[in-house]
């Protein structure tokens, strides 16, 4: 896991020296104002990568998997682990926004709204902004793969690579600020390894000892 986590770190740092210099309009125009025609038809799909159908998507193919390739322990451990990485960061990304950041505006409604460049045909939201969902679910997909299964670096990187660019189509459709996708990623990565933790010590079934 350690090339995730190198990634992950300096995406951390890296996004954290951004946001001091720059401001969080000049980040998102950065984003959304190199738009192109193909960007255009593509990132409307694309960000629904981050919908939580997606992951629920991943934890039944992990679990079918499982089960017709592997035993029922490791179906049963898959689902599980699988069910807790969505669960955990969902329900904190849901309390975050409605409760805590309810008020937060979004780019379209903020001052910035004006200057940013809308695809045709995405629902823009106006409120709820902090912090962005689609960005939570695609790291907390990216590391429950990673934990459960695809170790080789490769996989790693190319996962650590896919979240991100969900959180970058979120910007580009100017449903968030480099804010909310920042903590998102953070939410998402801190609130699975926690569910990864939880779901390890109350695994609901055990294999049987071999005599």
């Amino acid at each position: 896991m350690r090339p995730f986590l190198f990634l992950f770190g300096c995406f951390v740092l890296v996004g954290a020296g951004l946001q001091v210099s720059h401001s969080k309009y000049e980040l998102l125009l950065a984003v959304n104002g190199r738009h192109t025609p193909f960007l255009d038809s593509v990132m409307p799909w694309w960000t629904d990568f981050g919908l939580g159908w997606t992951h629920v998507a991943v934890i039944l193919l992990l679990f079918a998997f499982a089960w017709f390739r592997r035993d029922r322990f490791t179906a049963v451990r898959w689902g599980w682990l699988g069910l807790l990485g969505f669960a955990l960061p969902s329900l904190l990304s849901q309390l975050l926004k409605h409760t805590f950041f309810d008020n937060v505006l979004r780019p379209s409604n903020d001052m910035i709204g004006g200057s940013l460049h809308f695809v045709p045909g995405v629902e823009i939201y106006g409120y709820n902004s902090f912090p962005s969902g689609h960005t939570i679910t695609a790291f907390s997909i990216a590391l429950t793969l990673i934990y459960l299964f695809a170790r080789r670096p490769l996989w790693q990187v190319l996962l650590f690579l896919w979240a991100c660019s969900v959180g970058y189509s979120r910007m580009y459709l100017a449903e968030h600020f480099f804010a909310d996708v920042y903590g998102g990623a953070i939410i998402g990565v801190v609130a699975t390894a926690l569910a990864l933790w939880i779901g390890e010590k109350t695994l609901p079934y055990k294999p049987r000892a071999s005599r």
